[in-house]
């Protein structure tokens, strides 16, 4: 192992040491809210196996009823809630579900399942509530860092912005500004500790303070959202339209797929007579609204492709092709079908298809690994060794970490390193299956083979 490998696996290991910490000393639990039965699958492998956390650590709802049960019986227990998110279930959108969860339990933590990469719609879902993003298909060791990071943010000042929050809602006002100057000395102009500043002013009955102190949170951060919210609240209560009206479009311009931001901004623009600007804002409200409807007709596709997939991969094929015939470019939110075509095209035998679609997406994804991968495989599948020994480099090239992470996918990468009587590197791989899962099903005859 290289000294990269060496500190790519070092830096896994505390993350790990994070979660375990989070599970077993501070009762945390985690509720999976997803239909992908992949994903679910990634999850419960990771805690399982790969974190060997036993227990009721991990909690999956079926329906949106049974998530808020188990929260609710989290709560009654003084336990702590990562909540897992697919963003669409049973083809609905989950947008108002994580409004709710972050409304009524602002101490969980919600990570949302998506395969959307769209800048705009990521920005958005994080000012309604995600706290961060699981991108799929992800592996094993981008998924232990993302939750890592999502329960305890690395460094000092974000416990003491937590500390400072907390101390708002406890109504320690003057504490919580004590702890905004702390913030302030460790990182003057910190976006954070103005808003608490802002926050705790605000509860005092000092209004204009409080709205220095958004101001100034806001200028410091530009791409900070919740100090512009606070202050169109302010102006909003002060009835000043005017001021509403200017900070709601400087949050427009920041997060445009708002839809309910934009008939505001109508509405605000249609009382003071501007009919022509209200009305491009309503427009703009229809077009997102129109948007959201296709991202749900091809979600549609997309359960009944994957559906197909255990059964008829023709059938998934067509459906799958369906999604992309209607795409006039291609962009990061578009791998995971390309990905998902390619395999059903795979499980066809028609290689070649899949070598040429998976390609297609390199154009905007030629720093996946996943694709190298599934390059790698559909070559392999063709008898061509030495174009999927190119493609598997490629994939860890890219990441590394992430490809020695999985079983599978060493096992995979080692098979075909015998193959090319590559020995050293087929047995580097196959001890590295060992190392992760020992009972890997003829594991031992590999290895004793190669050696």
């Amino acid at each position: 192992m290289n000294d990269k490998q060496l500190a790519a696996l070092q830096q896994v290991r505390k993350y790990e040491v994070i979660i375990k910490q989070f599970i077993q000393d501070e009762r945390g639990v985690g509720i999976i809210y997803t239909d992908d039965a992949i994903a679910a699958k990634i999850l419960r492998n990771t805690f399982s196996s790969h974190l060997q956390l036993k227990g009721d650590c991990l909690r999956f709802a079926m329906r949106e009823s049974e998530l808020l049960k188990e929260a609710r019986r989290i709560i009654e227990l003084r336990g702590k809630i990562l909540f897992f998110i697919e963003r669409v279930v049973d083809n609905r959108s989950n947008n108002q579900l994580i409004k709710f969860l972050k409304i009524t339990y602002p101490e969980a933590s919600i990570i949302l399942l998506t395969t959307e990469t769209d800048r705009s719609l990521l920005v958005y879902l994080h000012e309604i509530g995600a706290d961060n993003f699981i991108v799929k298909p992800v592996s094993v060791n981008t998924l232990i860092e993302k939750i890592a990071l999502t329960i305890r943010p690395q460094g000092q000042l974000p416990k003491l912005v937590g500390l400072g929050k907390e101390l708002v809602q406890l109504g320690e006002y003057h504490k919580a500004l004590e702890t905004a100057d702390k913030l302030l000395e460790i990182k003057p102009n910190s976006s954070a500790a103005l808003m608490i500043q802002g926050d705790a002013y605000l509860k005092m009955g000092r209004d204009e303070d409080a709205l220095q102190s958004y101001l100034q949170a806001a200028e410091y951060a530009k791409m900070y959202l919740e100090p512009l919210k606070k202050i169109v609240e302010f102006f909003r209560q002060k009835q000043d339209v005017t001021s509403q009206l200017a900070y709601l479009e400087k949050l427009e311009r920041l997060s445009p797929m708002n839809m309910d931001r934009k008939i505001e901004i109508g509405e605000l623009h249609l009382d003071q007579g501007n009919l022509e600007t209200a009305q491009d804002y309503f427009q703009e409200a229809v077009k997102i609204s129109t948007k959201q409807a296709r991202d749900m007709i091809d979600q549609v596709k997309l359960t009944v492709a994957e559906a197909c997939l255990k059964k008829d991969a023709g059938m998934a094929e067509r459906y799958f092709r369906e999604i992309l015939d209607g795409k006039s470019s291609l962009s990061q939110s578009d791998v995971h079908v390309f990905n998902r075509l390619g395999i059903a095209l795979r499980k066809q035998g028609k290689w070649e298809q899949a070598v040429k679609e998976f390609k297609k997406v390199l154009s905007v994804a030629n720093d996946t690994e996943v694709i190298h991968y599934n390059i790698g495989m559909a070559y392999m599948e063709g008898g061509r060794y030495w174009d999927a020994h190119d493609a598997f480099e490629k994939a860890l090239k890219v990441n590394e970490a992430g490809i020695l992470g999985n079983d599978v996918t060493a096992y995979n990468i080692g098979v075909l390193m015998q193959q090319l009587s590559k020995r050293d590197k087929a047995l580097a791989m196959f001890q590295r299956v060992k190392e992760l899962r020992p009972d890997f099903p003829g594991i031992d005859k590999r290895i004793s083979d190669v050696s």
